[in-house]
């Protein structure tokens, strides 16, 4: 199988590579598309092949992922005049399957990804546009499981799947700097600061999805009454640390939604 991506800033080039080191496909299995070239070379360390021509990259691949800004989708997808048996998969924010639908007669499958596809950790979630079958849903859905882990959601909770797992890493980003800042201020060097408070969240991460346990019964777990955990618990829940980050998580989804109604 062939797969192109089409758009390669940011969310683009980490998908690529994330295809790649992944092994989701070979190099030699992947086109990437962009107008500019200085994008497409800073990709050539993958092998991938490259091209200018959306239009190329289309024709030449049984799954584009399209991985452009959100105001100009219809833009590039609508030259490309993609038959129905074309399998489009949008990494466009706030863009809905409806709104895809009308600028291509192509099968449409909607995903939110995050930034952590070119590690290999990327939590996705992703929604099927009408005339997706079981087939291609399966398709897809291996790929994004080679990327980490993804979710089938109802499109009318994307938002909420935005403001969650696509906004979420510079949610936990701040995490690490918090824990990392407070080691350093208790002597803890910047570097040792910094790898125990990445560590410490990824691990934490970990043993959520591998035990059988709750996140509540395992916070249960850590705080020993009458410990040192318990303590800075009691400093977090005092701050509103919880209600805090579900504000957030609502914010980035209210301005998604508000965005997609702008489309």
């Amino acid at each position: 199988m062939t797969v192109s991506v089409i758009g390669c800033g940011n969310m683009g080039g980490a998908f690529v590579r994330g295809l790649v080191s992944s092994e989701a496909f070979s190099p030699e299995e992947i086109i990437v598309s962009d107008p500019d070239e200085e994008k497409l070379r800073a990709l050539k360390d993958t092998g991938v092949k490259t091209t200018t021509s959306n239009k190329y990259a289309a024709e030449n691949s049984e799954i584009i992922f399209l991985a452009v800004e959100p105001e100009i989708v219809e833009e590039v997808l609508k030259p490309l005049k993609l038959p129905e048996e074309k399998l489009v998969v949008s990494l466009a924010a706030g863009v809905s399957t409806d709104l895809l639908t009308r600028f291509t007669e192509a099968k449409i499958i909607r995903v939110m990804p995050n930034i952590c596809v070119r590690e290999g950790e990327m939590a996705s979630a992703y929604s099927m546009g009408p005339k997706v079958g079981k087939r291609d849903e399966q398709r897809i859905k291996n790929i994004l499981k080679k990327l980490g882990d993804t979710v089938n959601v109802d499109e009318e909770n994307m938002h909420a799947a935005t403001g969650l797992s696509g906004s979420g890493p510079a949610f936990v980003f701040l995490v690490i700097q918090a824990l990392k800042e407070g080691g350093e201020k208790l002597g803890l060097s910047e570097k040792e600061a910094g790898r125990l408070a990445a560590q410490t969240v990824k691990g934490s991460g970990e043993k959520v999805l591998k035990s059988d346990k709750s996140v509540e019964e395992l916070v249960d777990m850590v705080c020993t009454p009458g410990g040192t955990t318990i303590e800075g618990v009691k400093i977090l829940e005092n701050r509103k640390i919880r209600k805090a980050f579900e504000d957030a998580v609502r914010a980035s989804a209210e301005k998604a939604e508000k965005l997609s109604m702008e489309r």
